[in-house]
């Protein structure tokens, strides 16, 4: 009777077959052929070129790494927590789990303390360069050089002083290929088992998933499709992002569900794509069954989408979502929390994403953060991105608006108090705000407008870290992280005495100001973009003039303002999802309409009197408003009478309303 060999047995003979690998190589100069995975022979190949060295590496000076990780701010709001999930995930296994930027350096690293200090020993830790040629094969530098996912285990390492270890690593890849940082679990060659290279793919496919949804590259547009309708939404599912019809660039879900490289699907028209595959022109089945999911099936679902986007009935087909204009931000998209349901939405830029960095890693260390602007530029998307890119994020995110809450009210919102503490308390009293945050964000909204009184016991709470509620009772501890926002200038507050110097003193640390939407430098092509994700993605299309007066307006509301005139659009748009300028609101339309007024009143005009002046000015006004005599009286700065008394002036039986 023939005997299965055991696994240690199988182990010991990897184990000789590994040894004789590198003899052949390293001794003998041969090619060890099959003994060794293809990616590692090309690594060896090119490692004996480039003769990595072998001595123990010194990490960057902590600035230097503070520089480098603003660099990825991008990749690190949307890797770290699944760096700290896959890491919770690993626990039992004792590894540590990495994320690298797109060179091969170290930026973070989380997971088992137990190993933390071995992997210290061989320099496996923030700020230290694992490229090919600085640390040899090893599954950061080798992956990031062959463009996938690779494990090198052991004596696979190029250098022998990294035999001790283990590590599987996955390239976190942008939809045009570009790539964009690496994950990596490292630890005791025995722990990189099967079950631990599939977590670490499955991470990184989550974490491009995300990051590709939060792309921002102008006029692209994303088209959504899956082999199974339940994957929609998930990090499973196909992307192809389009501009002009055209495929720019693609998921991994969506080469492998259309058997086609990027390079191959990269410039292709989305109708011939589609169309070039087997089975194109059977008719759409509306019913979706898995088993039906044959790539010629994609054909006649794209072809019904575009008759419904043609016949101005919208909406998406089984199995495959309505391409949509690139994905906001995390904080504003349909991804985000559902309290953020009536934020603005806010097209950010590479300077936002700098300031929610450094707002991220001040807030991690429980400074205090304060956020200045106008209504309406995002101050609490802010907060909120800020509280879900933390330490803190698995904690409560608690927002109060000082201005909203009456001032004989506050005080116990914010501490709580006990049962009986005065006339209408609840019977058991209420824990307050300041308990709800603990373990997570407290965001004190319009804290300019918080009573004086109040804002020396927040001061006490924020040195002692304790709440004493109304009504006497024990002091709690609370551990919470403070963000603060106001449209007004404490400052100038502080030194007129209307607000606690002490207390500003506390808050200026870390000042974040989000600027105003009309100060934006490109503030056309910001509010295009917007445009284009709130309105072109649910069908909506703006006639030229419309999207020029949208463009040029001035915007006093900011992000806000704005969001909301997009969902008043799409909700008034009419059967056939279109917004003519005749759509706008008045305030929109006549304001244009003083604009292309004020440039043709400014033109030289032939010497007449003042009544003949006077006069016409009154008649081009009222027509530009269409007769409406309150509007016309409104934009010439006058009373409705006036225009009474006025030659050429209204009739008293022209419409007003």
């Amino acid at each position: 009777m023939q005997h299965q060999p055991s696994a240690e047995a199988g182990a010991a003979s990897a184990a000789d077959q590994l040894q004789k690998a590198r003899r052949l190589f390293f001794e003998r100069g041969d090619d060890p052929g099959a003994l060794l995975p293809e990616p590692i022979r090309r690594s060896w190949r090119r490692c004996i070129q480039a003769l990595p060295g072998s001595d123990a590496a010194e990490p960057l000076p902590r600035q230097e790494l503070y520089s480098r990780r603003d660099a990825q701010a991008h990749l690190r709001r949307h890797a770290l927590p699944e760096l700290e999930a896959l890491a919770e995930a690993l626990v039992p296994s004792r590894v540590i789990v990495l994320l690298a930027d797109p060179e091969g350096l170290i930026l973070d690293a989380a997971g088992s303390d137990s190993f933390m200090t071995k992997a210290q020993r061989v320099a496996l830790m923030p700020g230290v360069d694992w490229s090919e040629r600085n640390r040899g094969t090893n599954a950061i530098g080798t992956a990031l050089t062959e463009g996938c996912a690779v494990t090198v285990v052991g004596p696979q390492h190029y250098l022998e002083q990294n035999a001790a270890i283990g590590c599987t690593g996955a390239p976190l890849l942008a939809p045009d290929g570009r790539v964009m940082g690496l994950l990596d679990v490292s630890g005791d060659p025995r722990c990189i088992q099967a079950h631990t290279v599939g977590l670490v793919r499955m991470a990184a496919q989550m974490i491009e998933h995300r990051m590709a949804l939060d792309a921002r590259a102008s006029g692209t547009e994303i088209l959504r499709f899956a082999h199974d309708p339940a994957l929609l939404g998930s990090h499973r599912e196909a992307l192809l992002w389009t501009r002009d019809g055209i495929v720019v660039g693609a998921n991994r879900s969506a080469m492998r569900v259309l058997g086609m490289t990027l390079s191959q699907l990269r410039d292709r028209y989305i109708e011939d794509l589609f169309a070039a595959l087997p089975g194109a022109g059977e008719p759409c089945s509306l019913e979706l069954r898995p088993h039906l999911m044959q790539p010629g099936r994609y054909t006649s679902w794209y072809a019904s989408w575009v008759r419904s986007q043609a016949n101005g009935t919208g909406g998406a087909l089984p199995g495959v979502a309505e391409p949509a204009h690139t994905e906001q931000p995390e904080a504003i998209s349909s991804r985000a929390d559902p309290r953020d349901a009536h934020a603005p939405a806010i097209i950010g830029d590479a300077a936002r994403d700098a300031q929610l960095a450094r707002a991220v890693r001040v807030l991690n260390s429980n400074i205090p953060i304060l956020v200045t602007g106008e209504s309406g530029v995002g101050k609490e998307v802010f907060a909120r991105q800020a509280h879900r890119a933390s330490a803190r994020s698995t904690g409560p995110f608690v927002a109060v608006n000082c201005a909203a809450v009456p001032e004989g009210l506050i005080e116990a919102e914010l501490f709580g108090y006990e049962e009986g503490a005065f006339t209408g308390a609840r019977r058991r009293g209420q824990a307050g705000l300041f308990r709800e945050a603990d373990g997570g964000v407290l965001f004190l909204d319009e804290i300019g407008d918080m009573p004086l009184q109040l804002q020396a016991r927040l001061l006490r709470v924020l040195q002692d870290r304790e709440v004493k509620p109304l009504g006497g009772g024990r002091a709690r501890t609370v551990d919470f992280a403070l963000i603060c926002a106001t449209h007004r200038n404490l400052s100038e507050m502080a030194a007129e005495g209307s607000f606690r110097t002490d207390l500003y003193y506390r808050l200026q640390h870390f000042m974040v100001e989000l600027p105003a939407l009309r100060t934006l430098p490109d503030r056309a092509a910001r509010i295009d973009e917007l445009l284009r994700n709130l309105l072109l993605r649910r069908g909506v299309r703006l006639s030229p003039q419309a999207r020029d007066v949208l463009l040029a307006h001035d915007w006093p509301g900011n992000w806000r303002q704005l969001s909301a005139m997009c969902q008043t659009l799409a909700a008034l748009a009419g059967p056939q999802g279109r917004v003519a300028l005749s759509d706008l609101p008045d305030e929109l339309r006549l304001g244009a309409g003083q604009r292309a007024q004020d440039v043709t009143l400014v033109e030289p005009v032939a010497p007449r009197d003042l009544r003949s002046v006077t006069a016409a000015a009154i008649q081009a006004t009222l027509q530009a408003c269409g007769g409406n005599v309150s509007r016309a009286a409104r934009m010439l700065g006058v009373h409705r009478s006036t225009l009474y008394r006025q030659p050429g002036g209204a009739r008293r039986e022209e419409r007003e309303s």
